[in-house]
């Protein structure tokens, strides 16, 4: 009777450990509660499924590039990765670019504060930025065309229409296109703790998240496809991570 109530024992944790397996990665909530659900194909098919865009342990899918440099030329070691997390530091000005296009789909970066910052910037506030729709026919250049959502201590959430492009929001101080929107209202941590950066890319149209509060909005993008960037502005940062989850 012990053999057989250990067997049933062993299937019972079996069967249990399977279903963990099989179940489907948590749906963040800003997404499961959006407006515009109902057009998230692949979390209506149930093929959702949340990336991780960084592995935790080196820079695969990732390039580099810096001013003084160029791509892939990263003689300073301005990108780092330690104990599980990227730490960009140093005077250069350039960012950390994934290899891949996206398209439609929520975004979740999850940064914080170092304490060094670097000439010309040392009296400036913390600066970075996650730039997005950066596309692959685009050349490389401090600040490429794309959408910015920014990272600045006290501004996280502005958008910059960078390197020549467009949009339009009703943030706006005026109506029509504009270069910066500043966001509705400031609901970031201040250094040392994490802060999550959520952006949802739809089409021409995305919004901006700071720790689960929506800051900004905008439509009209003129690029709506492209590359993810991390920015380093001569101020110590740490990314721990960086996900992604298609929506179409």
């Amino acid at each position: 009777m012990k053999s057989i109530r250990l067997s049933i024992i062993a299937v019972i944790a079996t069967i249990a450990t399977a279903a963990c397996v099989q179940s489907p990665q948590h749906i963040p909530d800003i997404v499961q509660a959006h407006k515009d659900r109902a057009s998230f194909t692949k979390l209506n098919d149930g093929t959702a499924q949340l990336l991780p865009l960084f592995n935790g342990q080196d820079l695969t899918g990732w390039y580099t590039y810096t001013k003084a440099h160029g791509k892939n030329n990263d003689l300073d070691g301005s990108f780092a990765v330690a104990d599980g997390i990227l730490h960009f530091d140093g005077e250069n000005m350039g960012y950390l670019c994934t290899n891949d296009t996206y398209r439609n789909y929520y975004l979740r970066v999850v940064f914080r504060w170092g304490d060094k910052k670097y000439p010309p910037r040392e009296d400036d506030p913390r600066d970075s930025g996650v730039l997005y729709h950066f596309p692959d026919t685009a050349a490389d250049d401090l600040w490429p065309l794309s959408i910015e959502c920014q990272v600045q201590e006290n501004d996280c959430g502005d958008y910059y229409a960078v390197g020549g492009s467009t949009l339009e929001s009703p943030n706006a101080d005026a109506e029509g296109k504009a270069y910066r929107v500043v966001r509705t209202a400031n609901f970031e941590n201040p250094l040392p703790e994490w802060n999550t950066i959520e952006i949802i890319c739809l089409d021409d149209k995305s919004e901006h998240y700071v720790n689960g509060q929506k800051v900004n909005e905008a439509y009209n993008l003129s690029v709506s496809e492209g590359k993810i960037l991390l920015q380093l502005e001569a101020a110590e940062i740490f990314y721990k991570s960086i996900e992604l989850l298609p929506l179409r």
